[in-house]
């Protein structure tokens, strides 16, 4: 064989070795792919952690309302959440398997609920974190696949879930880039990440925006470290605070089963709405008890001439149990009911659980 003959044998012989390497590396699953991009932003295998988001949410005079988000977590049985701002506090508090809630406002506000929303996204709820909602259910999901351009990166989309939640993912770094939330082909609501961190080793957005009905709801600028030293007194129970049992463990990460819906009942619009041609979405604040019953409806969000009917059909849910550590536990979830005109209405316009 002569020394060409050699140098096309060795080169083919090496594309060959390469190939199915490449090949493999294209056909990484959609459930592989979500799985590397929740481990690479879980901010939640190593204590002490301290994020603080300074939110923006702008208003329609043109001024902005300004607060402060803050999660201080020393691991998955002792964490605290903050919200603050001018005449403005609520707080979370896990310790000793007990999770206490106050706030000085009558009722939550959904811009919050969506940057905690926004934020737990990107490790699909991870348990182990500092989250009063239940993770996603993702992980029998049926994923579908898209390619999208998000910026100047080539993206990869896998959408699932009912109503449909679709995570844009950048394939070289697995890094988040949106999440969308879409009912029939109408998208209402999107996370925008940006100029992610590292922060030991993992990645982190420095950037947030929440979306909703394609205008900016608002926005976080997001910092992250690891040499806090928190004092106990951070983590006690805040006066004048409601309690429920939400047990953890070493494992709970691995030991738990996320919720969802077992029964939904469609929300009928209210007569005079439909002659007042009173449309749109409704936000409500389910909260489930240990058997997955809803034990209350909560309007935040949304046509107050809209809200009974909302809340009457949310009160009808059923979900399966959320189990943390072997034991059921109490939670809350944000259901989003559409009012669409009649000859907009279709089957699935139904009701749409966030």
């Amino acid at each position: 064989m002569t020394r060409f003959c050699k140098q096309v044998f060795y080169h083919l012989l090496v594309a060959g070795m390469l190939l199915p390497a490449a090949f493999a590396a294209s056909k990484e699953s959609p459930h592989d792919m979500l799985a590397k991009s929740f481990q690479q932003a879980n901010l939640w295998n190593q204590g002490p952690v301290k994020l603080t988001a300074k939110v923006r949410l702008p208003k329609g005079d043109g001024t902005d309302i300004n607060l402060e988000y803050a999660l201080s977590w020393v691991g998955p049985d002792k964490w605290r959440a903050e919200w603050t701002a001018n005449g403005f506090d609520q707080v979370t508090v896990l310790n000793n398997g007990k999770m206490s809630y106050v706030s000085n406002q009558p009722r939550q506000l959904v811009q919050l609920i969506q940057l905690e929303m926004a934020v737990a996204a990107l490790d699909a709820g991870n348990p182990a974190g500092p989250y009063a909602v239940p993770p996603l259910d993702w992980e029998k999901a049926k994923i579908e696949s898209t390619k999208k351009k998000v910026g100047t990166i080539d993206a990869k989309c896998l959408a699932f879930g009912d109503p449909m939640q679709t995570y844009c993912i950048d394939p070289a770094t697995y890094h988040v880039l949106t999440v969308s939330s879409t009912v029939a082909t109408a998208e209402i609501g999107s996370f925008e990440y940006n100029d992610y961190a590292t922060v030991g080793t993992t990645a982190y957005p420095q950037s947030i925006k929440v979306n909703y009905a394609k205008t900016l709801l608002e926005e976080a600028k997001i910092t992250v470290s690891r040499t806090e030293k928190f004092d106990d007194k951070t983590f006690a129970p805040p006066d004048k605070s409601t309690s429920v049992d939400w047990p953890s463990c070493a494992d709970v990460d691995k030991n738990f089963a996320a919720p969802h819906v077992t029964k939904s009942v469609p929300a009928k619009e209210p007569d005079a709405a439909l002659k007042a041609k009173k449309f749109g979405l409704v936000w409500v604040l389910a909260s489930v008890g240990k058997d997955g019953s809803v034990t209350k409806a909560t309007l935040i969000g949304g046509d107050p001439d809209l809200a009974t009917a909302a809340t009457d059909a949310v009160q009808g849910y059923k979900y399966s149990p959320y189990m943390r550590c072997g034991q059921p536990v109490q939670f809350q979830e944000v259901v989003v009911v559409p009012f669409a005109p009649p000859a907009q209405k279709k089957p699935q316009d139904d009701v749409y659980e966030h």
